[in-house]
């Protein structure tokens, strides 16, 4: 929907909202007023945010270094790398890990798709908490690859099956609107 038809829909439903009626089209694609059932209306407007976005962006970060507390190119945590990624997109994300496994909406490891988080136990593999975060850059139902940020070599690609991921996953969330 372009930029002109959402301004026209909103004007139109704001102001037969506030006189308490409803616009329908007759036959002729005329605009009607239908009186209201209920005294209040909620609009919520919510702009659509293509996977391969928020991925192409994240691309510009492949090489950058790990920096401990890191939200900037000059080194990023796990964290506050995928904090910087959504934050382009009017998304926020807090700035650590277990944190941002609060945010959305958990998805099982089958459904998991393109700009969805994926979480990990942190260098530790026997303590059950969250400690890694990375956004996911393949398809749905395709091996799952993410970015991420690590220690050892900053943002880079890596696979959810290499076994230092596999035994470390926990969970993952999708935090895009869906399209």
């Amino acid at each position: 929907m372009n930029l002109l038809k959402i301004h026209i829909t909103l004007v139109t439903c704001l102001l037969f909202c506030f006189n308490k009626v409803n616009a329908q089209t007759d036959s002729a694609n005329k605009l009607q007023a239908v009186p209201l059932s209920t005294d209040s209306v909620t609009i919520k407007v919510i702009k659509r945010i293509h996977p391969d976005s928020v991925i192409s962006y994240a691309y510009h970060f492949i090489g950058d270094k790990y920096r401990r507390g890191g939200t900037s190119t000059k080194g990023f945590d796990c964290s506050g790398y995928t904090m910087t990624v959504y934050k382009n997109f009017n998304i926020k994300l807090p700035h650590t890990s277990a944190g941002q496994s609060k945010i959305g909406v958990e998805v099982k490891r089958k459904q998991i798709a393109k700009g969805d988080l994926v979480f990990f136990r942190g260098s530790n593999s026997r303590r059950p908490t969250i400690g890694h975060v990375g956004i996911v850059i393949s398809e749905k139902n395709q091996p799952v690859l993410f970015i991420h940020s690590s220690t050892s070599h900053g943002v880079k690609i890596d696979r959810l099956e290499a076994d230092y991921y596999k035994k470390r996953f926990i969970k993952a969330t999708r935090v895009l609107p869906l399209n």
